[in-house]
């Protein structure tokens, strides 16, 4: 309705305007093409505005019929301030001010003060109405960006807590169940040391140890699962975030790595979440490089820009980092779904025309 609404709008109102002629004189067939090509216009208003824009004005100036070819101009004005930037919304409306006042002289006739400024309101109320929808549109989808991105956090803050959960359960078991069960193999092999070796007390308690040693392996095992990372990080322990990368570049130089860390534009607080991401991609593109890039320098590179950060990092290495995922290894993917969380976008892959690696990663910040 909102595309075929205008046109139809517009072909009953020139048809009205060609059969209502004075009588004496008729429709014409040329009033009759002009209705049709400013119709078939106005159908492709939406795709190609400027030009359709275009189209009714040359039609208002080549016919002396302005209730026919005022109306189409006037939808096509607002159809530009609604979709094209604002230079070329001012432009055209400068353009069909010119047009429309100009029309009656063209045609050798002359309009009343009152008649031309019933123009220019016309073309100021069109730019008005068209700048008004546009904004309206850009706010609706500015809460439906705002909703989608609250669900993403509220997502990825659901995800923490389940992890935070598991963490702890993983704690419990291994400072309460793993130390009591340590215990009791430590104790079942000194009751089957100083006892009757021979016996059957001996041999039951020499396999209630290697059940207990096997219970203990395997809930290690489990616990590397609930686990959240390999470093067992305590559950209450601050998340690292960029103003840590400073301490990770240092330990990184220690393999043998020049690192550098630059920040470009001033610092500011971070979500959460973001602080922790952007660590995190920083952490595994020199874990990379370390394991598979066999690179000599590397250039990290915050850049605070407005409602986003970008992370960058770059090595001089001679093989591609992409080894990691063909590998088996998780470095790249993880990447990505750390940046997917936020609707961010990365890039990785060679560097152009040197040696070495690229990784930039972009994370919304508002």
């Amino acid at each position: 309705m909102l595309d075929f609404g205008p046109p139809a709008l517009i072909l009953v109102a020139g048809t009205g305007a060609i059969l209502t002629r004075p009588k004496g004189v008729g429709p014409g067939a040329g009033l009759w093409g002009a209705l049709v090509i400013a119709v078939v216009a106005l159908l492709y208003r939406r795709r190609f505005p400027l030009w359709v824009l275009a189209v009714a004005l040359v039609l208002a100036l080549a016919l002396d019929e302005g209730r026919l070819t005022v109306l189409p101009a006037l939808v096509a004005l607002f159809t530009v301030a609604e979709y094209r930037e604002r230079h070329k919304v001012f432009a055209g409306a400068i353009l069909a001010a010119v047009a429309l006042t100009l029309e009656p002289l063209v045609h050798g006739r002359t309009e009343a003060a009152a008649a031309v400024v019933s123009h220019l309101v016309a073309v100021g109320l069109a730019v008005a109405a068209g700048l008004y929808v546009r904004a309206r549109a850009d706010y609706v989808g500015g809460l439906r960006d705002r909703a989608t991105r609250l669900e993403r956090e509220r997502e990825l803050l659901a995800r923490q807590a389940a992890g935070e959960e598991r963490v702890r359960i993983a704690r419990e078991l291994h400072d309460v169940v793993a130390h009591n069960v340590s215990l009791m193999v430590v104790q079942a092999q000194a009751l089957a040391a100083t006892g009757d070796q021979d016996g059957e007390q001996g041999a039951a308690l020499g396999r209630l140890a290697n059940l207990g040693r096997e219970a203990l392996s395997e809930m290690h095992r489990m616990l590397g699962v609930l686990r959240l990372d390999t470093e067992g990080t305590a559950d209450r322990e601050p998340q690292p975030g960029v103003a840590d990368l400073e301490q990770l570049v240092a330990r990184t130089a220690e393999a043998g790595l020049d690192v550098k860390l630059a920040v470009e534009g001033p610092p500011r607080p971070l979500p959460s979440a973001v602080d922790l991401s952007a660590y995190r991609i920083v952490q595994e593109a020199l874990t990379n490089v370390i394991r598979h890039a066999g690179a000599e320098h590397v250039d990290v590179v915050l850049s605070y820009a407005p409602g986003e950060l970008r992370v960058t990092v770059t090595d001089d290495g001679t093989s591609p980092v992409a080894l990691n995922d063909a590998a088996g290894g998780h470095g790249l993917v993880g990447m990505r779904e750390r940046v997917a969380l936020f609707g961010g976008s990365l890039r990785t892959g060679a560097r152009d025309g040197v040696p070495g690696y690229r990784v930039e990663a972009a994370l919304p910040t508002e």
